[in-house]
C-alpha cells in the first residue's frame, strides 16, 4: 500500500481549500495512509507568525489529526537524505520533505513546480501532483 507525505501547502489547502487539489488528490486524501511532517508544522506556523499565512482556527496540529493524517517525525536519516540533494532544490524546508520521502518509501504529494521538476529525477515514482 502506497503512503503519501504531504506538502506543506497540500496540508494547508485540504484543511481550508479543497477545492484546490486535483480530484486524484482529494481522493488520496480521503482513501489512502497520509502523513504529514514535523516540518510542515513548523513551516506553516512559522509563516503564520510572520503574517505570510493564514492558517485554520484553533490548533493546527488538532486540526490535521482531525483530518484523519498521521505525523511524521523529523529523523537524522531525513536530513541527512535532504543534504545529499545539494543545491539541486533551494529551498531547506522542501529539501527536508523531499528527503523524508526518500528514507521513508512515501509518494510526495505536491504541485511545487520547482519540486516537481527538480525533484522527480530523485523521488522517482515517488512523487505525484496535487
Amino acid at each position: 500500500m502506497k503512503r503519501y507525505l504531504l506538502d506543506t501547502h497540500v496540508v494547508l489547502w485540504a484543511l481550508t481549500e479543497p477545492r484546490r487539489l486535483s480530484p486524484a488528490a482529494r481522493a488520496i486524501l480521503d482513501h489512502e495512509p497520509v502523513f504529514v511532517s514535523a516540518v510542515s508544522v513548523w513551516e506553516a506556523l512559522l509563516k503564520h507568525s510572520q503574517g505570510r499565512l493564514r492558517l485554520p482556527e484553533g490548533s493546527l496540529i488538532q486540526a490535521v489529526e482531525r483530518a484523519g493524517a498521521k505525523f511524521l517525525p523529523l529523523m537524522p536519516e531525513h536530513a541527512e537524505s535532504a543534504a545529499a540533494l545539494g543545491l539541486m532544490h533551494g529551498d531547506p524546508m522542501d529539501r527536508l520533505l523531499i528527503g523524508s520521502a526518500r528514507v521513508e518509501g512515501m509518494t510526495l504529494l505536491t504541485r511545487d513546480a520547482q519540486i516537481l521538476k527538480r525533484a522527480g529525477q530523485v523521488l522517482g515514482g515517488l512523487l505525484m501532483e496535487a
